[in-house]
C-alpha cells in the first residue's frame, strides 16, 4: 500500500511522524511524506520518501503552505492519505474526493484549543472561547468525513469517539501513543547517584514550567549544594529574566535542541526528570508529553504535574511524584524527598524504566498502527 503523510505544520523529520509512525509503516508499505522543509526531495534509510515544499516566513502567507502541499500530494499516487493537522486534514478530504482514496486524521492535540493560541488570541477572552466553539464543531464535523481516526492519548480518543453515540461507520478512533522506542542502542546508567536535574521539551515554552523548576531547585541548594539544573531544548523564554537575581547561576546549564541519540545520552547523566506543565490552556492540561517516557525509558524519577493523562501514568507505574505544578513549595519539596532517599529514587525510576519496557513503549503502538492499516486491505 502507499501511504502519502501530510502535514502543513510539522518538519519532515518530526519525532512521531517520521521517527516513529513512517518508519514503522515503511516496514510493510511505500511511505512518502510531504512537509515544509529546505532539504532536496529524496529516499532516506528506510525507503521512506521525503517530498518538501518551500514554507514562507511570514504565517499570513500559511495557505501558499497549504497549496504547495495540495499539489505535491496530487502529483503522487496513494492509496491512503495520513494527515497530521487540520489544515492538511482538509487537503486530505479534497484529495478523497477528487481521487477517490480513503483518508485518515491524525490527531496530536486538541487543535480548536490549540489554533488561538498559536495564532496570538489571550486565552480567556471572549473571542477565544468563541473562536474555540466554533472550531470544535468545524472539526467534529469534517472527522465524520474521515475513513480512520488516530488521537494520541484517551481524552482526545474521548471527544472524537464518544460525542453523540456510536461513530460513523462503528468506527472509533484508535489510539496511537507517542511512547518511547525501547528498543534503541541508548546508553543506560542504573546508578543515578549523581545530582542533576533535568528538564526536557523540543521548544521550552513558560508553560513547560522553566520558571518553576529553576526556583524550585534553586529553593534546595543550600541543603543539596552541588545540585545542578540542564534544560534541554530551544529556550522560548528569557533566562536572564529568572535567573537575574543569581549572579552565579552556573548550576544550569542548556544544551539547545538535539538530535535523539544525543538527548538520551544527557537525560542518562541525570538522577531526577521534570515534568512540570502548567495547565494554563486546557490543550496543555491534557497532554501526555514524550518526555514522560524519555525520562522513564532512562531510570529517571520525575517529579510530574498532577494533570489527568500524566497522573495516569505515573501513578500506573509508580514512577515518581505528582506536584500542583504551580506549587514551587511543593515542587522543591518532592526534589528534596527524592535526592535524600536515593533508595526510594532508584525504586521509582527502575519501575519506570521496566514500565516503558514491557508497556509504554512504541513496539506496541506499532502494532496498533500497522494492524489499523491492515484494516483498509481487507
Amino acid at each position: 500500500m502507499k501511504i502519502s503523510m501530510l502535514t502543513t505544520t510539522h518538519p519532515y523529520n518530526d519525532g512521531r511522524i517520521f521517527q516513529k509512525e513512517a518508519r514503522s509503516l515503511a516496514k510493510k508499505h511505500a511511505v512518502t511524506i510531504i512537509a515544509p522543509g529546505d532539504i532536496p526531495d529524496r529516499f532516506d534509510e528506510a525507503g521512506i520518501k521525503i517530498i518538501t515544499v518551500k514554507k514562507p516566513k511570514s504565517l499570513l502567507f500559511h495557505p501558499l503552505t497549504i497549496l504547495q502541499i495540495f499539489l505535491a500530494a496530487r502529483r503522487i499516487e496513494a492509496d491512503v492519505y495520513h494527515c497530521h493537522e487540520p489544515d492538511s486534514f482538509l487537503v486530505g478530504l479534497l484529495l478523497k474526493y477528487l481521487m477517490g482514496k480513503p483518508v485518515v486524521y491524525d490527531v496530536h492535540e486538541h487543535w480548536p484549543d490549540e489554533i488561538p493560541f498559536d495564532i496570538g488570541f489571550q486565552y480567556g477572552t471572549s473571542f477565544q472561547k468563541a473562536l474555540t466553539r466554533i472550531l470544535d464543531r468545524i472539526e467534529l464535523l469534517l472527522a465524520k468525513r474521515a475513513d480512520g481516526v488516530i488521537t494520541v492519548c484517551e481524552s482526545l480518543s474521548t471527544r472524537f469517539g464518544l460525542r453523540g453515540g456510536k461513530w460513523r461507520k462503528g468506527i472509533e478512533p484508535i489510539i496511537v501513543a507517542n511512547y518511547s522506542i525501547a528498543n534503541q542502542d541508548l546508553p543506560y546508567n542504573p546508578e543515578k547517584s549523581g545530582r542533576t536535574i533535568i528538564n526536557v521539551a523540543a521548544n521550552m515554552h513558560a508553560f513547560y514550567g522553566v520558571l518553576e523548576g529553576i526556583v524550585a531547585v534553586n529553593h534546595i541548594r543550600q541543603k543539596h549544594p552541588v545540585l545542578s539544573l540542564t534544560l534541554i531544548g530551544n529556550i522560548r523564554v528569557n533566562l536572564e529574566d529568572i535567573i537575574s537575581g543569581d549572579n552565579e547561576a552556573d548550576w544550569i546549564s542548556t544544551t539547545g535542541f538535539l538530535p535523539y541519540q544525543q538527548m538520551y545520552h544527557e537525560i542518562n547523566k541525570g538522577s531526577i526528570g521534570l515534568v512540570l506543565i502548567q495547565p494554563i490552556h486546557y490543550h496543555i492540561s491534557i497532554a501526555l508529553p514524550n518526555k514522560l517516557f524519555d525520562y522513564m525509558l532512562m531510570g529517571l524519577p520525575v517529579v510530574a504535574s498532577d494533570l489527568p493523562e500524566i497522573r495516569r501514568v505515573v501513578e500506573d507505574a509508580d514512577c515518581g511524584i505528582l506536584v500542583n505544578p504551580t506549587d514551587i513549595d511543593a515542587i522543591a519539596k518532592a526534589l528534596d524527598y527524592l535526592l535524600s532517599n536515593p533508595g526510594e529514587a532508584r525504586r521509582m525510576g527502575e519501575n519506570g524504566r521496566r514500565a516503558v519496557i514491557e508497556k509504554y513503549n512504541w513496539g506496541n503502538m506499532e502494532k496498533v498502527l500497522i494492524d489499523f492499516y491492515e484494516s483498509f486491505q481487507k
